[in-house]
């Protein structure tokens, strides 16, 4: 891709990136942070980074410092007061300005963040033509439907003359987690050797949720075929929809819903085998820890929101109205015309994969 705009390599001793919402987003800028780290490896590095967010990136090599941003203090769409959101954002504008920031990457496409660097008066600011937000910018970068959002942040990169090395995922597992997510299968009564595979029900939205009547009759089958083992992460809250899985079972899952942290569970999709569920936070995790995924999508586009890498399987019916606002829409049609049974074959020509490493009984 060309950038017309960008004709001036980047010089910088310190840099901000803001990408600050969202697990999945969080973990699809690591190729990003890889690659600038591997240009500037003497620059100081801040990442500004929603709290929450903020636990899968722990232990990145490529960030010297987070910056915690509570995006509630400034959006429109808080239910704080119109005062306490220009409270915040004039408490931000000077954080960044105090910082003395030599560029900032705006990686969040909206238009307040371009304007909060620009009135934090950071000397260059990268970022995506989105929103008419482009005059706030040194360096507009044009941003592309077409493309996975791996691609669309790594674009900010090349717009500046930086070179991108390589694209893979990544995540941080610390001893603790790796310790307590083989302790917790052991006390479930696990073998190395059974076949574990993540389900995931739980969606930001229901416009991306699966029938949960759906995923049990694929379960059942897996169970029976496989004696597969079962893991259900998430929110305390999202045991509800896990509790209703089991109750067409039994299934005997694990249900690790608030029981682990979000980085502690990084360690516990390492130790599984498989990842099956929505379009999701987790299921982006899952792919940067290196099993494979199966996908399924409906209101969204997976050119861009697929699990990026190879081995993964996206289920979707592509249907005329997709892809959408999903909190617009009221049928649900895309995900209801998943059936079981392409979810299973698609699970099984996975798990045809995993043999050498897993017994049946």
């Amino acid at each position: 891709m060309h950038f017309a705009h960008s004709i001036m390599k980047l010089q910088a001793r310190k840099i901000l990136v803001m990408r600050y919402r969202f697990i999945g987003d969080t973990v699809l800028t690591v190729p990003f942070l890889r690659n600038l780290r591997q240009a500037y490896p003497a620059a100081q590095i801040d990442l500004m980074l929603e709290p929450f967010s903020g636990q899968v990136i722990e232990g990145c090599p490529y960030v010297d410092n987070i910056v915690p941003f509570e995006f509630r203090t400034i959006h429109t769409y808080s239910s704080r007061s119109k005062r306490s959101r220009l409270s915040g954002y004039l408490h931000y504008r000077r954080l960044i300005a105090s910082a003395e920031y030599d560029a900032v990457f705006v990686l969040k496409r909206s238009l307040s963040s371009a304007l909060l660097v620009w009135a934090g008066r950071v000397p260059r600011r990268i970022g995506f033509t989105t929103e008419g937000r482009g005059m706030l910018l040194t360096d507009p970068v044009p941003y592309r439907q077409d493309q996975h959002e791996v691609q669309n942040f790594l674009d900010c990169l090349r717009a500046v003359q930086i070179p991108v090395a390589s694209t893979a995922l990544e995540l941080w597992p610390s001893q603790e987690g790796e310790k307590k997510a083989a302790g917790l299968f052991s006390q479930a009564g696990w073998k190395p050797q059974d076949l574990k595979i993540i389900i995931h029900a739980a969606a930001s939205l229901p416009a991306k949720q699966w029938p949960l009547n759906r995923f049990a009759t694929v379960m059942k089958t897996l169970r029976e075929r496989y004696s597969a083992r079962f893991v259900y992460t998430g929110a305390k809250g999202d045991s509800l929809l896990y509790e209703e899985i089991e109750r067409q079972g039994p299934f005997d899952g694990l249900n690790l819903c608030g029981r682990t942290t979000v980085r502690e569970n990084i360690s516990v999709y390492r130790a599984a085998d498989l990842f099956f569920g929505v379009d999701s936070g987790p299921m982006h995790m899952a792919a940067a820890a290196g099993i494979p995924v199966v996908a399924l999508f409906g209101p969204t586009d997976e050119r861009k929101w697929g699990p990026w890498g190879s081995g993964h399987v996206v289920l979707s019916k592509h249907l005329s109205c997709a892809p959408c606002k999903p909190h617009k829409c009221r049928g649900y049609d895309c995900m209801k015309e998943i059936t079981a049974g392409e979810a299973l074959a698609a699970l099984e020509g996975k798990i045809a994969g995993i043999l050498p490493k897993v017994s049946y009984h």
